[in-house]
């Protein structure tokens, strides 16, 4: 049916809205939908799902009051931790399923983004190509495919809702509105800490778009604003003291020793803009970039000038080019917390998961910008400007289909990594691991000797890497080299003594070597270190049968002398 200017409905408001929504679907989908068919991978996965059991056990109040406890999975994230259970009871361990979960939520955070730009601006188009190449980006791969990284996608769902609810707030304040975003808000913060940015986000867009605060706002207006965000600051600094609590209760802080703070520092200027760089032209990109062991004075020096020119510039415009100082500002600013100048837990130089939420900031300032200069000064035609987009669209495309098929298991994964990253000391370990458990099939292939190269390149760059230590003492008790394994155990130990995997596998070793006196100190160490390891437990309890058994026969023959 034409309308009565020839414009067909479905290019017409809501029409047009739901195009846009089907595109993002359809094009997300077509792109991801293999998910379904691919593994687990040994990186994380085993410490949300494959390997704990809690969450295995699904939703029930022993695993509810797990979830908002501090445990071993460090960050504080309960309502991730209960995704996960509800998967695990709905779909069991079908890796497929978990993944399509992850899929989901990306694509309605996609859909919401383009949403909240187009209310919040009016500009559906320019809107649209937001949401669109957030949805599609290679670099939002690594949130999407990875199963752990539900904390992610789930925490940007609400915070897509939280933002869409403050701009319903922001046009006709009321409590009822103020305490819907506080609900969506609350959420994401129980999903990841990563919303603690968020309150700062939504100042900057009362500058622009929403126009809130602005040159002449009465004094009384503007301290309004800045109140209202108290309460939401207030609830972003308890979660960062829970986080910290829970990153010290599971061990997982990173010393200064391990990565010097001014080397953070300069990392963290340097990584602003291979973030940009891998924004713009996203190569290489890899599911772990090793922590350098220097950062070049003069990487440092030009970041430093990039990041203090660009935000000055940001500053000068905010008045005339508000998307300019709303587009810098959120990403520069949503970054600031995963730069790794505080660290906890295993923490690379940088990570395309940590861009999953700047990356819009950058887009909506690449958009918004290219958008003023081609179409409001060069005056080119916006039906140009639009298969211009298209184009670019469809140059992300390819890229991001072969980033997704990277993830279709460890070894696919890894194999990527070790393609596009030097002196990555922890993928040649993750490898090591994945080949060294493999079945006997891969072992018979040669899986068990390549799987001892990996660990032994790993040591090779990192000579102090416990965890390769102790697989290496793995393979060599395998081979029946109880000797050779006991050392390696011991050096595991030695960087590491409260290493509770090394303290078991040495006891079993002990065991071999008929030293059962040992093998049940190191058992018990394995025990107080983690009194829930299952597996030390058993060998403690063989152990001591056999040290009983043992003592037994030796006053039975005393008695017969």
């Amino acid at each position: 049916m034409m309308l009565k200017d020839g414009k067909h409905k479905l290019f017409t408001g809501k029409g047009r809205d739901i195009a846009v929504c089907l595109f993002i679907a359809i094009i997300t989908l077509f792109l991801y939908g293999r998910v379904i068919t691919y593994d687990f991978v040994n990186f994380d996965d085993n410490l949300y799902v494959t390997a704990n059991k809690t969450v295995q056990s699904g939703i029930t109040l022993k695993s509810i009051i797990w979830a908002f406890s501090l445990n071993e999975v460090a960050y504080w994230h309960p309502l991730s931790l209960l995704s996960h259970m509800i998967d695990c009871r709905i779909f069991g361990l079908n890796a497929g399923m978990h993944h399509l979960i992850n899929l989901f939520l990306h694509i309605l955070s996609s859909i919401l983004l383009f949403f909240i730009l187009k209310q919040a601006t009016g500009a559906l188009w320019r809107s649209a190509i937001v949401a669109s190449l957030f949805a599609i980006h290679p670099i939002n791969v690594e949130s999407v495919a990875w199963i752990a990284e539900r904390k992610n996608v789930l925490s940007t769902l609400f915070w897509m809702l939280s933002m869409f609810a403050y701009i319903f707030y922001a046009k006709r304040p009321t409590i009822y509105r103020y305490l819907t975003v506080m609900f969506f808000f609350v959420l994401g913060l129980l999903s990841k800490p990563m919303l603690v940015t968020l309150p700062f986000v939504f100042l900057l867009f009362d500058i622009w778009p929403l126009e809130r605060i602005k040159p002449g706002s009465e004094k009384g207006t503007l301290l309004q604003i800045i109140l209202e965000k108290v309460p939401l600051i207030i609830l972003s600094l308890i979660s960062v003291v829970v986080s910290s609590f829970s990153l010290r209760y599971a061990r997982v802080f990173v010393s200064q020793e391990s990565v010097p703070f001014d080397l953070r520092i300069a990392n963290a200027f340097v990584s602003y803009l291979k973030y940009i760089a891998k924004i713009v032209w996203p190569q290489n990109l890899a599911v772990y970039y090793p922590f350098p062991s220097a950062v070049p004075l003069w990487h440092i020096v030009g970041s430093v000038i990039f990041i203090l020119a660009v935000s000055a510039f940001a500053l000068s415009t905010a008045k005339k080019r508000g998307y300019i100082f709303t587009g810098w500002f959120w990403y520069a600013g949503t970054l600031l917390p995963v730069t790794g100048i505080m660290q906890g837990g295993l923490w690379p130089a940088m990570a395309d998961r940590w861009a999953y939420i700047p990356v819009v900031g950058f887009l909506i300032l690449l958009i918004w910008g290219l958008h003023e200069l081609f179409v409001e000064r060069l005056k080119i035609n916006k039906l140009l400007i639009c298969f211009t987009g298209i184009a670019c669209l469809s140059v992300m495309i390819p890229v991001t289909y072969l980033q997704v098929g990277y993830w279709k298991n460890s070894y696919t994964l890894y194999k990527h990594a070790l393609e596009v990253t030097g002196g990555n000391s922890l993928v040649h370990n993750n490898m090591g691991s994945y080949l060294l458990r493999q079945g006997s099939y891969l072992l018979r292939q040669g899986g068990l000797k390549e799987a001892k190269r990996h660990f032994l390149e790993a040591l090779v760059i990192n000579p102090h890497y416990e965890e390769a230590l102790n697989n290496i003492g793995i393979i060599s008790y395998s081979e029946g080299k109880y000797n050779e394994a006991i050392d390696y155990y011991l050096k595991a130990l030695k960087v590491n003594p409260d290493f509770p995997d090394a303290h078991n596998n040495l006891g079993v070793a002990m065991i071999a070597m008929g030293r059962t006196d040992d093998a049940l100190l190191h058992f018990k160490k394995a025990l107080t270190i983690n009194p829930k390891d299952g597996e030390a437990f058993r060998n403690f309890k063989k152990a001591l049968k056999l040290k009983t058994d043992s003592d037994k026969n030796n006053n039975n023959i005393k008695k017969a002398e």
